[in-house]
């Protein structure tokens, strides 16, 4: 169970353990990957699109 972020073609994969719901996401104001960098959320952030697979489901975000 995996959280992935993609903002500009890059790939982020987030600390927790589970898959994100979309709602979660929009209420959080930073987040954590799992190398230990911080993504703090801009008055910018906007959700493009959500793909989901079987162990992960996949954000493409602007900051």
């Amino acid at each position: 169970m995996k959280t992935v972020f993609i903002i500009a073609k890059k790939k982020y994969l987030l600390k927790y353990e589970r898959k994100m719901p979309e709602k979660e996401v929009l209420k959080m104001k930073s987040f954590v990957t799992n190398k230990g960098e911080k993504i703090i959320k801009t008055d910018k952030f906007k959700i493009i699109k959500i793909s989901e697979k079987d162990k992960e489901r996949i954000f493409e975000i602007i900051l």
